[in-house]
């Protein structure tokens, strides 16, 4: 799987095997970067699938990740590893960032079940791994049976959040749960409301939920990976690898 990793400008990328590697400047880091902390994070990589943890708060797309929360992180969600350093997993298909994976979600042949639309992907939290379409043009997020998005975490209220159709987005309201949400690590306020956008990520609970809108979906071809910058190798065999 192709890691991206770039600072000050300058991009790098490198072939990393499955399995679980830590990130950072340490000697013993098996994706090693001059200028890091040693152990700054996990990258899991197996199944299709790439999970990270970070050993302190960490911009994980457009929201903080806590320490010791593991979240699937979805192709193109850029990892802050320094105010000038990032690193992330490139899509390997020119298709919307998530559409590839719902594909193999739903169906393993490559074609979806129903058309690709709106929906929340659980990234952490005891759901994570699942994919919610948003097919009504009023759903819910709750434990309750019935909801649309019905997950089993027991931090989140029966009927946690609402979410309203409006145009080609979803309008996000707090129904006054016990556990405030978030939506980009900002508190929800009850009322009118949040319209979303594009790669928003909602917090409820101990849950992540990456939001995607509906869009047309363009034909899969291989993507262009453009040339790259100074070559970033792991370490010697195995360091910082760890047996999953």
């Amino acid at each position: 799987m192709h890691v991206l990793f770039e600072a000050g400008g300058v991009r790098s990328d490198l072939e990393v095997h499955p399995g679980c590697w830590t990130v950072g400047g340490g000697a013993d880091d098996g994706i090693r970067f001059p200028g890091l902390a040693s152990q700054l994070l996990e990258f899991e990589l197996g199944q299709g699938r790439v999970w990270v943890r970070c050993a302190a708060p960490c911009l994980v797309g457009r929201a903080v990740l806590g320490p010791g929360v593991r979240r699937w992180l979805l192709p193109g969600e850029r990892v802050r590893l320094s105010a000038h350093a990032w690193l992330w997993v490139e899509a390997t298909v020119s298709v919307p960032a998530t559409l590839a994976l719902v594909r193999a979600l739903l169906d393993p042949g490559g074609a979806p079940a129903f058309p690709v639309g709106p929906l929340l992907a659980c990234v952490a939290g005891p759901d994570a791994g699942r994919v919610f379409p948003l097919v009504d043009p009023v759903s819910e997020v709750g434990r309750l049976p019935g909801c649309p998005v019905q997950v089993g975490d027991r931090a989140v209220s029966r009927r946690h959040l609402q979410l309203v159709l409006e145009g080609g987005a979803h309008r996000v309201r707090d129904l006054g749960g016990r556990n405030r949400p978030r939506c980009n690590g900002r508190w929800l306020r009850t009322g009118r409301g949040v319209l979303l956008a594009d790669g928003d990520i909602l917090e409820v609970g101990r849950s992540l939920m990456h939001y995607r809108t509906a869009r047309e979906e363009p034909p899969l071809t291989a993507s262009a990976t453009a040339p790259p910058g100074p070559p970033a190798a792991p370490s010697d065999a195995g360091a910082g690898r760890r047996s999953s």
